[in-house]
């Protein structure tokens, strides 16, 4: 995913080529778009964004793409009034139709049914052609900072955030943005994520968060957006099955696992407003305070690690308190984003040095997965922690800059649940398993770690952006 946001931000090496002004110049326009929109000294108070309930909450840990993808169609299929979905990413493939099938009934029953997408054009899929046959099946859409290339800046803004509540009772937040390579589907390439399944109050206030975003002025309706008909995507969303989406449907039924509920008396979602601005986020606030917190030990999953300075500076400080540190990533070969390795790549000495305990998986199918494997090649895309074996963080938080300055994110936290903390760590191990050192544990391995197995072509790409890693990390 971030390797095909890269791509459209990576004009920013052309232009560096060029010369750095021309950088400063493109930069410039960019703040004067987000002071247009949204670009304020305070933001704003609104309750929907940092909400701690103590009353009881249903909560699931989603590990297999595959359950995941059956528990959101179960969600939508239970739904009686109301639907919300926010992606970063809406792929048009089998797994979208059959969600997008789903939604159509559920429409057509009267439910009120909404989905917010970024438009981040390098990931973009859901075109206003597209859209149309949704909307004309009674589905709403809504897209999220439609900026152009010249407003370099505002058009770093995203959503990056994933959520699908019913009926302001049950929800699902976590990693997974809707497409193949998300549900263990895809033939090509997959990801290992996690997702969190919610019963209970928070649920209100995930929606009332959607709401804040879908009034925003940041959001812009299809129609207002100028297409080109002759380009119009020849795909129909809502019509009848295919033989793979049959095929699809039927495992799903035979196939997927129940989730296995537990209960969480301490249940915490933080996200940030709506808008650019670091001060507009607040969930790099919110686990700050966890890190800060810990007393024994941190596993942390997120498919980049690109640490900022302060990033490093509470790491540092968690190894001086005694706190045990565990990172685990991506290597070449399991990443879908060869510029965020060409990063960590030249972050390794400095880990080193602060002995940091970094791990990247090796790209192969996980072991423990019930179903044959679809794909040859997998790489972790979970964005969750584990903090001294009781708390619990899931939600679509990288630990990268962008995740930090520039993207608006969630977090979902459930303190002291066991059980819940039992399966994350179950999970958490058996993707270790597979993982080589790469930094801070014995046997590593640093950079040969970090690069074996992947193809040439890819291993010269890295080569070739790596000299622009520390320079343009920001966007990563």
């Amino acid at each position: 995913m971030l390797w095909r946001l890269v791509r459209w931000t990576g004009i920013g090496l052309l232009v560096l080529l060029i010369g750095v002004p021309v950088v400063f110049a493109v930069a410039f326009l960019g703040i004067q778009e987000a002071s247009e929109r949204q670009w304020l000294g305070q933001a704003p108070q609104h309750a929907a964004i940092d909400v701690r309930s103590r009353e009881p909450h249903a909560v699931a840990l989603l590990d297999v793409g595959f359950d995941s993808l059956a528990a959101r169609l179960k969600l939508i299929e239970e739904a009686k009034e109301s639907i919300e979905l926010e992606f970063f990413i809406y792929e048009l493939d089998e797994s979208s139709r059959l969600i997008n099938q789903a939604l159509a009934r559920k429409a057509a029953q009267g439910v009120k049914v909404r989905i917010l997408v970024d438009f981040a054009m390098p990931v973009f899929k859901l075109a206003p052609q597209v859209a149309r046959s949704l909307e004309q099946a009674g589905v709403q859409v809504r897209y999220y900072n439609t900026s152009g290339i010249a407003r370099f800046f505002a058009m770093q803004h995203r959503t990056h955030r994933k959520l699908l509540v019913a009926d302001r009772q049950k929800a699902i937040v976590g990693g997974r943005n809707i497409g193949n390579d998300y549900f263990d589907l895809s033939t090509h390439y997959n990801f290992l994520d996690s997702d969190l399944l919610i019963q209970g109050p928070i649920a209100a206030a995930i929606v009332d968060s959607f709401e804040l975003y879908w009034a925003s002025d940041w959001v812009t309706e299809p129609k207002d957006i100028a297409v080109d008909e002759t380009d119009a995507p020849r795909i129909n969303l809502l019509g009848n099955r295919t033989v793979a989406e049959e095929r699809i449907s039927a495992e799903l039924r035979q196939h997927a696992a129940a989730p296995r509920f537990s209960t969480c008396r301490d249940t915490h979602f933080v996200t940030d407003y709506p808008g650019s601005g670091v001060e507009r986020r607040k969930v790099y606030t919110a686990i700050a305070a966890l890190v800060q917190e810990a007393k024994q030990h941190i596993v942390v999953e997120s498919p980049y690690l690109v640490l900022r300075d302060d990033g490093v500076a509470l790491m540092q400080g968690l190894l001086q308190r005694g706190v045990k540190l565990q990172f685990l990533t991506n290597t070449l070969r399991s990443t879908d984003a060869f510029y965020a390795v060409a990063s960590l790549a030249d972050s390794l000495d400095r880990f080193a040095l602060e002995n940091l305990e970094v791990w990247g998986y090796d790209g192969r199918p996980l072991k423990q997965n019930a179903r044959p494997p679809a794909s040859e090649r997998w790489g972790v895309h979970g964005k969750r922690a584990l903090f001294d074996d009781r708390t619990v963080v899931v939600g679509t938080y990288n630990m990268d800059p962008r995740s930090a300055n520039l993207n608006s994110e969630l977090i979902v936290i459930c303190r002291d649940n066991p059980e819940l903390a039992a399966a994350m760590t179950a999970s958490l191990k058996a993707r270790l398993a597979q993982s080589r050192a790469i930094t801070g544990a014995p046997g590593a391995r640093g950079y040969d770690a970090l690069i074996e197995g992947a193809d040439p072509d890819t291993i010269f790409q890295m080569r070739m952006v790596r000299p622009f890693a520390s320079f343009l990390d920001f966007l990563l």
